[in-house]
């Protein structure tokens, strides 16, 4: 009895490292880095987003409702497109991510995108019917000593970014520099 299920576990093991042999040849062929500039899309899926521009403020809102940057707020335009032809994308706002020179990511200023949508309103909140396209501004407070060099999008947290990376590749648009 000892015998069959030494023979067994085996059996699995060769099977599921046939698997997941397989299922890395499929990752690398269908993998392919995309890094683009301003008014270029990159594309996940059926899914793509573009930042057409950037802008800086040291504070946000009006005399009612204020925000000060801790560094200097950068205000990215991004547009978000559902090529899709049945499905609906719903954006996530802190979805998008910047990236310094170093490697460290930044991630959306939940005061500064409030004070933004309290003046200019709030878009791309509804789903996105396939075929259909929107614009909306996210708010960045960046440190002072930071240099901005590009912004990806992470709708899966780490172990999602790991398995993008693995099976779609590394997606980023550069946004050059707002000196």
């Amino acid at each position: 009895m000892e015998r069959n299920s030494k023979g067994i576990a085996i059996t699995v093991g060769i099977v599921a490292a046939i698997g997941i042999s397989l299922l890395a040849m499929i990752a690398l062929l269908n993998r392919r880095d995309q890094i683009v500039g301003l008014n270029q899309e990159i594309q996940y899926d059926d899914f793509a987003f573009s930042a057409l521009a950037v802008r800086e403020a040291r504070t946000l809102g009006s005399d009612q409702y204020q925000a000060n940057a801790q560094g200097v707020y950068w205000i990215v335009t991004l547009k978000i497109a559902n090529h899709a032809k049945r499905v609906d994308y719903r954006f996530k706002k802190f979805s998008p991510v910047l990236i310094d020179y170093t490697g460290r990511e930044l991630r959306p200023s939940p005061s500064g995108q409030q004070v933004l949508e309290s003046v200019n309103g709030v878009r791309c909140s509804e789903p996105i019917p396939a075929g259909a396209s929107c614009t909306t501004e996210v708010v960045f407070d960046v440190p002072t000593n930071s240099r901005v060099s590009g912004l990806k999008i992470s709708e899966g947290g780490l172990a999602g970014d790991i398995l993008e990376v693995i099976f779609f590749g590394k997606k980023r648009i550069e946004l050059g520099t707002l000196e």
